[in-house]
């Protein structure tokens, strides 16, 4: 598994790359901008025309395509690595590529980390499959995918791993922690190969907090989750409000508004790093900030609720930056502290609006120090980061944004645990391996030749094909004291004959069971149980070469753990 991670990291950093590669080159070579992402740079007309146009073209092009095939996006990746076996069909890797490319050059107000990790996770999903391992090993492969992918984007691969394990895994297990490790480190490196050593957002500190500021680190935070919970909720009424619409009418509606903001307030176009550079470099005068802070926010959540391909990881990440930038900017105006400490709110206003809004604060600590490569930012950091993100949810009662749109979509995830629960262990770890195999066409001598190893159950095989049901060793067994007794009292009938053909479907209540691959979670095991009606599984696993044999027997008792309930 740490070997299979390391490939899959390459794999999730080479599509995550080839992702931003084809966006920056088409932003300077396609629209002809100095450097990428620099949207002040068009004309007036282009700035309006170019969001506006695009949004209706891509809204025509989602409109004929199949809905199955729409779906993308983290909140997409989520539902599929916790309800459907970490599946990621490539179609929708595809659309989410394209998509977000189209996207993000016309100026959509939003960033590239949400479809890098759906791109990234599909990455180990495909690897998985292609070797069809385990659902449990696949699932690994799908959150090292991911962690790659955050870490090839921003150059910070320990952020990569706990984002990883927050927002994807929502599990911290010691048996996925050195595969992540491994991809989000591959990821990371490979990325540097085109894109430089330096993170996605290259600010250097130099500052030393005072414990006069350390109210105002209070205050921030109170204000950063204010806007973390007025993102959110933004965002949940605009899936509430305009999810039967038209996608035409949805994507056309947000390229228009884009398009008029655009007109005044290029910087909110597309991704807006390099605005956030320079709002830390004290670039913009407070009252510009303010209005930055206003129009990122409300078209960046209404573009994610609008349902367009992207994802508002690297939105939040601006809306602090520019909320740490304004604050530092007020302080600079009265207070006269040295130009370099506004990065320093920059960064910290980042931090508490991501940790705020995705409801994952360890990331967005270990985001910051990664960013910045100053220890000294991690108090400041703490103190900002838990209280925007208390704020959210202990004042204005919103969880993470992306439980609140899955819930909002009829979905609903199991929260974070410190713990193995039935999320993360195979039911290879459950079952009961004390089994034999018997035709449902056999003898008398093969049923008492199957019961000499004393097995728990008998595998039911339909003329040496799959297992078509299980029956209990202690029912045989009755079975055939029964027929002695029968020889016993009536001589030499036929059906007692040890070598008689008898068939145990008409003989024996076979009870009906599923096959089960061993690398299910006890969670899709009881889900599956329940969807085909079903009290018994069968699990195989594939063995090289690729064939399918038992390996164990699950019931339903074991999986629920009654000791009342016996075989």
């Amino acid at each position: 598994m740490a070997f299979l991670g390391l490939i899959s990291g390459i794999l999730a950093a080479i599509l995550v790359t080839a992702f931003r590669l084809a966006l920056e080159s088409l932003q300077v070579y396609f629209l002809g901008l100095p450097v990428p992402g620099e949207y002040s740079a068009l004309p007036l007309f282009w700035r309006f025309w170019l969001p506006a146009l695009g949004g209706i073209t891509l809204g025509v092009v989602f409109h004929y395509l199949p809905k199955g095939i729409r779906a993308v996006g983290v909140g997409y990746t989520i539902i599929r690595f916790h309800r459907h076996e970490a599946n990621l069909p490539w179609r929708n890797a595809v659309v989410q590529f394209f998509s977000a490319t189209f996207a993000l050059l016309v100026g959509m107000s939003s960033g590239r980390e949400g479809p890098g990790i759906h791109l990234g996770a599909a990455g180990g999903s495909w690897l998985g499959r292609l070797l069809d391992l385990p659902h449990n090993s696949v699932r690994t492969l799908v959150g090292c995918g991911a962690a790659a992918a955050i870490a090839a984007s921003f150059n910070t691969p320990l952020a990569a791993v706990i984002f990883s394990l927050e927002l994807i895994v929502r599990q911290y297990t010691l048996a996925t922690f050195i595969p992540i490790m491994l991809a989000a480190s591959a990821g990371a490196l490979f990325s540097t190969l085109f894109f430089g050593t330096n993170p996605a957002f290259d600010i250097q500190l130099n500052h030393n907090l005072a414990l006069w500021e350390v109210p105002i680190l209070i205050g921030m935070g109170l204000v950063i989750g204010a806007f973390s919970a007025g993102f959110i909720r933004i965002t949940d009424s605009a899936i509430r409000r305009t999810w039967d619409w038209p996608v035409w009418v949805r994507f056309g509606l947000i390229g228009l508004l884009t398009g008029l903001i655009g007109l005044g307030l290029p910087q909110v176009m597309s991704i807006s790093y390099d605005s956030v550079g320079l709002a830390a470099g004290a670039k913009f005068t407070l009252g510009f900030l303010l209005l930055l802070v206003a129009a990122k926010l409300i078209l960046s959540a209404l573009t994610f609720g609008f349902g367009l391909p992207l994802g508002p990881i690297g939105s939040t990440l601006v809306v602090g930056g520019f909320t740490g930038s304004a604050l530092g900017m007020a302080l600079l105006n009265f207070t006269q502290i040295p130009v370099s400490d506004v990065a320093f709110y920059t960064v910290l206003g980042m931090g508490a609006m991501m940790g705020a809004t995705l409801q994952a604060p360890l990331a967005a600590l270990t985001a910051v120090i990664e960013l910045t490569g100053d220890t000294g930012a991690i108090t400041p950091a703490l103190i900002t980061i838990i209280v925007a993100s208390l704020t959210s949810r202990a004042l204005f009662k919103q969880d993470g944004i992306y439980d609140t749109v899955l819930r909002t979509q009829a979905h609903k995830i199991q929260g974070l645990s410190l713990w193995h629960n039935a999320n993360d262990i195979a039911i290879s770890s459950l079952v009961d391996r004390n089994f034999g195999e018997i035709n449902e066409q056999t003898t008398l001598r093969a049923l008492s030749a199957a019961l000499a190893a004393k097995p728990t159950w008998l595998v039911v095989r339909a003329d040496d094909r799959g297992p078509i049901g299980v029956v209990s060793a202690f029912e045989v067994d009755r079975y055939l004291a029964s027929q002695a007794q029968t020889l016993i009292d009536v001589p030499s009938p036929e059906p007692a004959h040890p070598e008689a053909v008898i068939n145990l479907s008409a003989e024996l209540t076979i009870t009906p069971a599923r096959i089960a691959d061993i690398g299910l979670t006890l969670s899709e095991a009881r889900e599956l149980m329940q969807s085909a009606a079903v009290d018994v599984l069968i699990g195989k696993r594939t063995t090289v070469p690729p064939f399918k044999r038992v390996y164990g027997i699950l019931t339903r008792s074991q999986l629920d753990n009654d000791p009342q309930q016996t075989p």
